[in-house]
């Protein structure tokens, strides 16, 4: 487990950790099980000593969302990262409070999230802002300089969407 831990580390200083999007490509390893239907596993994504997920920022100056996929146990946790038009990178579960039992997570569309079971469409500038309702539910995170962060305490509180 402590290799692992090393070489994602390595990775991340690299910037060469998970850069999957929902086309499938990327340098991480995949995450045994995928949490919602309907694709393959995301890139699976693990927490560094401190509890940290580090991701780096430049990742996502593409616009496009980028999926992920952290384990809990034997329980994946999807969520996802993108930026913005405002130029803001925002992060969410692939779930809502609404839908989650549907386990279809969202689609992009441009700089729309599309609910894949009710078909409501979010603004990708109100993630982490609008709370509640069927939108991606909001997953806290922090940038410093080159890497946004995630701690595993956030993304384990969202167990209860998958």
């Amino acid at each position: 487990m402590s290799l692992v831990l090393v070489i994602v580390a390595v990775s991340a200083a690299l910037g060469l950790a998970a850069t999957q999007g929902s086309s499938g490509s990327g340098t991480a390893p995949l995450a045994p099980s995928a949490a919602t239907l309907g694709h393959d596993p995301y890139a699976l994504v693990e927490a560094d000593e401190l509890g940290w997920v580090q991701l780096p920022i430049s990742t996502f100056d593409d616009y496009a969302a980028h999926y992920y996929t952290y384990m809990f146990g034997d329980q994946p946790i999807e969520f996802f990262v993108l930026k913005s038009a405002d130029g803001v990178v925002r992060s969410a579960f692939n779930a809502c409070d609404v839908c989650y039992r549907s386990l279809k997570g969202y689609s992009q569309d441009g700089q729309i999230m599309v609910c894949n079971n009710c078909g409501s469409q979010f603004p990708a500038d109100q993630i982490n802002i609008v709370r509640g309702g069927c939108n991606p539910s909001p997953l806290e995170r922090s940038g410093e300089a080159e890497f946004l962060l995630i701690h595993e305490e956030d993304i384990i509180l969202g167990v209860v969407y998958f």
